[in-house]
């Protein structure tokens, strides 16, 4: 190659350099108005949502249910898997009595939020008011799982055994709801009437006897106990 093409060669090299490095400048800058506009669009529809919600609460305080669901209903249009959201609108279809509603959107929390003994609880009793036993027995016993503390949740459980006819398990579920609030009559009269159910009368006649203990005027128990004393 002579001379005068070597420097024609460099001076192509040059300019190609030039303009690579104008074109990855040009890249550069592009990329971080893209995401500047991007962080726009996200902290304009974080303020949106957050408006939302204040909305929405405000409703909920006031039990206006379907403002709440129109509200709620907007802000899953601008972010579908927002937990709160989604709880309040379950929380609005099961106050509603719109159980198969109050399933659906229990059943999505259940994955989003899998370790929430709550909404296992609330997909349980949504589950329970179609009848549908097993599927409700299958989420208390989910909730009892992550959480064994809450005695309602117990009673809840015990109750679905009692319509699937597994007294054992009833019983086991109101001896755990009992174990943790030992005074509550309500508590003490499922499991009292879960023995009756499974056939144990003495133990029925027992706790009844515990009841009239704490509520000795207490004239439904009263019957009970003569009841079961008659066929013992």
């Amino acid at each position: 190659m002579n001379v005068v093409a070597k420097q024609v060669q460099r001076k192509f090299e040059r300019e190609q350099q030039k303009l690579n490095r104008s074109s990855r400048a040009d890249n550069i800058l592009r990329s971080r108005i893209s995401l500047e506009e991007q962080s726009r669009k996200i902290q304009e529809q974080v303020a949106e949502i957050g408006l939302l919600m204040r909305k929405a609460d405000t409703h909920f305080a006031r039990e206006e249910w379907r403002d709440v669901e129109k509200i709620l209903i907007q802000v899953l249009a601008l972010d579908e898997h927002n937990p709160k959201a989604n709880r309040l609108l379950g929380l609005v279809y099961l106050h509603r009595e719109d159980w198969k509603k109050a399933e659906l959107i229990f059943q999505n929390l259940v994955e989003l939020e899998p370790k929430d003994a709550t909404h296992f609880g609330n997909l349980g009793l949504a589950f329970y008011r179609q009848k549908k036993y097993p599927l409700a027995r299958e989420s208390y016993e989910n909730a009892v799982r992550i959480d064994t503390h809450k005695a309602p949740r117990w009673i809840s459980l015990g109750q679905v055994y009692l319509r699937l006819k597994d007294f054992e398990n009833a019983i086991a579920a109101f001896k755990n709801a009992v174990k943790r609030d030992h005074r509550n009559l309500d508590f003490l009269f499922a499991l009292a009437e879960a023995y009756e159910k499974g056939g144990n009368a003495k133990a029925a006649l027992k706790t009844f006897e515990r009841i009239l203990e704490l509520s000795p005027y207490n004239d439904e128990v009263k019957f009970k106990i003569k009841k079961l004393e008659s066929e013992i």
